[in-house]
């Protein structure tokens, strides 16, 4: 009888065994969903004029050459460049920056009015209506062999901003 019980218990061991079980629970997910980001130029950034010959200039958040040890600053009209970054009302952002140096012309060590002011920034708020304005300077080299004269000579960044 022992062994028909064990043999019976290994059948049905193996029977249950041999099936799957269905499990039906409903579950959530989530996502954010935001505002596709964009930035608008409001002042150009304007290091007004410069000779054709080497040395670096500085241009402040206050529309100012702050820097010009080569003396190579001509005059001109400086501004400083004001940008709006715009997006999901209340949301943070970050934002980096990068020069696209060409001709001769090279710009480097952004500043801002915004964090620390260096970039990057890092969690910097969109206000109510999804807006953040940023000022920004930086510092302007001209490699005299390699520039080339004329007005209006333009001079590229780029700006890189995400969600945080």
């Amino acid at each position: 009888m022992k062994f028909a019980t064990r043999m019976l218990v290994m059948f049905v061991v193996l029977s249950v065994a041999g099936f799957a079980f269905a499990v039906d629970l409903p579950l959530d997910g989530k996502v954010d969903v935001f505002i596709p980001l964009t930035v608008a130029e409001t002042f150009e950034l304007d290091f007004g004029a410069v000779n054709d010959q080497d040395g670096t200039v500085t241009l402040d958040l206050l529309d100012a050459i702050t820097v010009d040890a080569s003396s190579i600053h001509a005059g001109g009209t400086t501004q400083s460049g004001v940008y709006t970054f715009s997006g999901s009302a209340n949301q943070t952002i970050d934002i980096a920056i990068a020069a696209n140096n060409a001709n001769g012309l090279n710009l480097t060590n952004f500043t801002t009015d915004l964090g620390g002011g260096t970039f990057p920034l890092v969690g910097e708020a969109l206000d109510g209506a999804g807006d953040l304005a940023c000022t920004i300077g930086a510092d302007l080299t001209v490699v005299a062999a390699t520039a080339a004269e004329g007005a209006n000579q333009s001079l590229n960044f780029t700006f890189t901003a995400n969600y945080n």
